[in-house]
């Protein structure tokens, strides 16, 4: 009888620090994010930690950059935008959190992704061949990416 009293308080223990532990340590890396979310810039660095954020960017060379999604949601806009001739490369962490990501119909999308617990939806439909190729690592844990064409609440596009 002690034994599972015991094994029950240390189960409950690591439950608590399990949700309290991540929850403070996404505080603090909130407090330390550098965010460069100008609209014609040509790499991004966008963070929302308990938080939201929509960017929509117009650059004439987009090369990427990074996201996190941390207990948050984003959503990036990339339809006004024209890809730089090498490429770009978005490297997308979500935890607890999702991003939305809008791509023009001619851009060419491959996803890289590691989900744990999370996933991606690429809804993109971009041509094939030697064009620009927009690049997506991402590490999704109890969160997601979307890559659509599309104005669409990404719910919506999940259910597909």
């Amino acid at each position: 009888m002690r034994r599972s009293i015991k094994v029950a308080g240390v189960l409950g223990l690591m439950t608590v620090a399990g949700v309290v532990v991540p929850t403070i340590a996404a505080a603090i890396a909130k407090q330390r994010a550098v965010i460069v979310d100008d609209p014609e810039a040509p790499e991004i660095a966008l963070s929302t930690i308990f938080d939201g954020v929509e960017l929509e960017n117009r650059s004439t060379e987009f090369r990427g950059g990074t996201t996190v999604c941390w207990y948050g949601a984003q959503r990036l806009d990339l339809r006004g935008a024209t890809l730089a001739p090498e490429g770009a490369t978005l490297k997308a962490r979500c935890v607890f959190g999702g991003l939305q990501v809008l791509v023009p119909e001619t851009w060419r999308v491959q996803v890289r992704a590691i989900p744990v617990f999370g996933g991606v939806a690429d809804e993109s439909s971009g041509p094939d061949g030697d064009g620009p190729l927009l690049s997506i690592e991402a590490v999704c844990v109890f969160g997601g990416v979307s890559i659509d064409v599309r104005d669409e609440d990404a719910w919506e596009v999940a259910r597909r």
